[in-house]
């Protein structure tokens, strides 16, 4: 597996998982719900907080980047992660120890972090790894032929199979989606952006000129 790296500004979209028509609406401060399970909008914003220093160590000048983006991102990780969570507990397995592997690796290569910031590290950009090793694992359970590629390829059908059926939301104000196991970007916004400052503070890719002219607690670097 490859071990989990600082990549700040790669900004890979995370994820919203999305279940049945029937979900429960979210609460005032749940950013999230995976069946009884919530992540609160004060968690969010705490592994925001933590995963921002540790990119700004990393960022250039012109690469500011506006907060919600960094927002969408912890928060579509930590939903996956705790969606992996209860499909490895529903088939009985744990992560594949390639996980924990990582996790080393990556504490060591971030030793100058704080350790707020190694894991807000770990759980935004390790979270999809994480996922990729339950998959492993509940492959394995599941008797497949073949290698560890084989394995990963039936548990990540049988992830995907898994979300289908599950009762899970996240704020549509995170812009996040998952399209067939996929983490993308999407427009879920409820309003749409008319002037110019609205349509680059929503824009597909993170504006840094725009984000540059924000408020410093709108802005990461």
């Amino acid at each position: 597996m490859t071990p989990i790296r600082l990549v700040a500004v790669a900004l890979a979209a995370s994820v919203l998982l999305t279940g049945c028509d029937n979900v429960p609406a979210l609460n005032p401060g749940v950013a999230a719900r995976v069946g009884d399970d919530t992540i609160t909008m004060g968690t969010v914003n705490e592994v925001t907080t933590a995963y921002c220093e540790a990119a700004e160590t990393q960022l250039q000048e012109d690469q500011t980047l506006p907060q919600h983006y960094l927002r969408g991102q912890v928060a579509g990780s930590l939903t996956l992660r705790a969606a992996a969570e209860q499909f490895a507990a529903d088939h009985g397995v744990t992560a594949d120890p390639s996980y924990d592997q990582a996790v080393q690796q990556a504490e060591q290569s971030l030793s100058d972090l704080t350790q707020a910031q190694r894991q807000a590290i770990i759980d935004v950009q390790g979270a999809s790894a994480y996922a990729a090793a339950v998959e492993t694992s509940v492959g394995r359970s599941l008797g497949t032929g073949g290698g560890t590629k084989a394995k990963a390829a039936a548990g990540q059908q049988a992830f995907q199979d898994w979300l289908a059926d599950q009762d899970i939301r996240i704020d549509p104000r995170f812009g996040v989606t998952i399209d067939d196991g996929t983490a993308q970007r999407a427009d879920t916004s409820l309003s749409f952006g008319l002037s110019d400052t609205a349509t680059r503070a929503d824009a597909g890719q993170p504006d840094t000129e725009y984000a540059g002219a924000l408020p410093d607690n709108q802005r990461c670097g």
